[in-house]
């Protein structure tokens, strides 16, 4: 059964994208900060009959979020798909922002990426193929001043992914972000079902040719 891993669980894009591969018949296993969003995630994914489990751990913590990387590769064997979909989105204009605040967000937005690929790369390179997701935002090349932090999160994250990505394609594993430009939600300007069947796509685009590979890929309303 094939194994699609999400560090940063909850209701929207994660939710989506659960339940979309969950259809064809991944595992799936849930990693947030907060038990019991993560529980009531977990119940509605069960009730559609996909196989869930669920960890919490911090983004930002290597130790927490590689453990909780750990208990999903013992459950459900190697990840096939790690979707990575954390943002922090602080209230807290420049002069407000402490560097504290921002290493913590920058943490959490970005650095846990990195924890996360080296959690699953193992397995990954024992199967000689993977995909990794990653959700990027707008704000990256357009900041929001009041959560200074967040645009901060989404340029070093994107820049992050096209690291991976030409590092980690020789092994056979794809790297791709999606810049998503607006909001995303049932009755906002872009449906989680369309990031859900993007990450589709781009994993699909994995048992392709390598030319045909996309790393950073736009989302427009």
């Amino acid at each position: 059964m094939p194994h699609l891993l999400i560090v940063g669980a909850g209701p929207g894009i994660a939710a989506a994208t659960a339940r979309r591969f969950g259809r064809e018949g991944y595992a799936v296993g849930l990693i947030a900060r907060r038990e019991e969003a993560l529980l009531e995630l977990q119940d509605a994914l069960t009730g559609d009959g996909i196989l869930v489990g669920r960890a919490a751990a911090e983004a930002g913590d290597h130790a927490s979020l590689t453990a909780a990387v750990a208990v999903f590769v013992e459950t459900f064997g190697p990840v096939d798909v790690l979707l990575y979909n954390v943002s922090v989105g602080r209230q807290a204009a420049v002069p407000e922002l402490t560097s504290e605040d921002l290493l913590a967000d920058l943490a959490a937005g970005a650095v846990g990426l990195q924890t996360a690929v080296r959690a699953v790369l193992p397995g990954m390179r024992e199967t000689g193929a993977g995909t990794v997701l990653v959700t990027g935002g707008g704000s990256a090349d357009r900041p929001i001043p009041s959560m200074a932090t967040l645009g901060v999160q989404k340029a070093a994250l994107r820049a992050l992914v096209e690291v991976q990505a030409r590092a980690l394609a020789p092994e056979g594993i794809h790297v791709a972000t999606a810049t998503i430009r607006g909001f995303v939600g049932e009755d906002q300007q872009i449906h989680p079902d369309r990031i859900a069947d993007l990450y589709a796509d781009l994993v699909a685009e994995t048992a392709g040719p390598q030319d045909r590979w996309r790393t950073v890929v736009d989302v427009r309303p």
